[in-house]
């Protein structure tokens, strides 16, 4: 009898065991099904924080998800011109877009609020907790859907900020010294200081530092020291300020095709989510770092870096809040992101300024006699 019940549970044993082993045999490589494949592009070069953090978010994605997924992370015009790419999304021309609002600045003046300018006080933190704390978020989904009409889904990628107000070959003491100059700046900044009589022009990126050169233009900005010394506009001027007032945010925006969207199990919807909340701090921490560096670089390489005075920054923002009633008053829904960011601003801004200690109180203590910035 007992020899009976031993073979019984024996046998039994090594009907679990079988049992247990069966997901496992079906999950061989030979057997494992193929992952999906995303194709996606972004507007920005390789070499450029904006593309790096679109590089390490699809990086994120195919770990968390065991290789189930993958997403390819091409860089600007590699299919598509970067100004297409919100298109190319929507049409899944592309599967995957990376490109700031700023791209399609004139489709819509809301693009503003929803990606940059001065966010009355707030900084890059601020803006991106107001989209996934401050209703952000259900006017980015309205905005696709119902202004653009755009067939994507879409999360924020705030970048390189803050900006500098940019390169200039001549000493910026106030106003006067930028009125009638040939300054290359875009978006907001341009229509704000075109008001303040400035010659602005706008060109692209890759231009800039040929039209220093050539004396088209007398003054320039860009991003920061890291992206600005990457393009070489350390070699043509040797005055750069900071900061600028019409980016304190450079705002980004991750898309993925609607149809494309629909497809994906939830879990793999929350993966692309958290992975693009990840990447964008993880990257954004390293380029403070490395832009520190590269601030340093540039002293040791005879540029002079200087406060913005703030007779400058104060009439920016003066002529700003009037284009920005102008601009309420045209677009109801330009108004309603306004009016949101301006409300999620009034408590965290007071509260911060209130609560927070002041940035330069303990790291002048430190560190005051490393402070680099020339003030006037």
């Amino acid at each position: 009898m007992l020899r009976y019940t031993s073979v019984i549970v024996v046998a039994a044993a090594l009907g679990l065991a079988a049992t247990f082993t069966k997901p496992a045999q079906a999950q061989t490589p030979a057997t494992a099904p193929k992952p999906l494949v995303l194709k996606g592009q972004s507007t920005h070069p390789a070499s450029s924080n904006f593309h790096l953090i679109f590089k390490l978010w699809a990086e994120t994605v195919e770990k968390m998800t065991g290789g189930r997924l993958k997403i390819e992370t091409l860089p600007a015009g590699a299919i598509v011109p970067p100004f297409e790419v919100f298109d190319a999304t929507s049409k899944n021309v592309l599967d995957v877009g990376m490109a700031p609002f700023g791209y399609i600045l004139g489709r819509n003046t809301a693009t503003i609020p929803m990606s940059h300018g001065p966010l009355f006080g707030m900084d890059g933190s601020d803006y991106w907790a107001w989209y996934y704390d401050g209703g952000g978020m259900a006017l980015l989904e309205e905005f696709y859907r119902d202004v653009l009409k755009l067939n994507v889904v879409g999360f924020p990628i705030p970048t390189d900020y803050p900006q500098g107000m940019g390169w200039f070959k001549k000493e910026i003491n106030s106003l006067a010294d930028l009125k009638g100059m040939k300054y290359r700046i875009y978006g907001i900044g341009a229509e704000t200081y075109g008001r303040l009589g400035v010659s602005v022009v706008t060109i692209p990126g890759g231009e800039i530092v040929p039209a220093m050169e050539r004396g088209v233009i007398e003054g320039a900005e860009w991003i920061n020291c890291e992206e600005d010394k990457k393009l070489g506009l350390h070699q043509v001027a040797k005055h750069y300020y900071t900061p600028g007032m019409h980016e304190p945010v450079t705002g980004g925006q991750l898309m993925i095709n609607g149809d494309v969207w629909k497809k994906l199990t939830p879990d793999l919807q929350e993966i692309i989510k958290v992975a693009s909340v990840y990447a964008t701090t993880q990257r954004n921490f390293s380029f403070n770092r490395e832009t520190a560096q590269a601030c340093q670089d540039l002293l040791k390489m005879g540029v002079q870096l200087h406060r913005t005075p703030d007779d400058v920054l104060k009439n920016f923002l003066d002529e700003w809040e009037k284009i920005q009633a102008e601009y309420a008053a045209k677009n109801p829904f330009y108004k309603k992101a306004m009016d949101s960011q301006k409300a999620y601003a009034e408590k965290i801004v007071p509260f911060k300024l209130s609560w927070f200690p002041p940035y330069n109180f303990a790291g002048e203590y430190y560190w005051k006699d490393k402070v680099y910035l020339q003030k006037k």
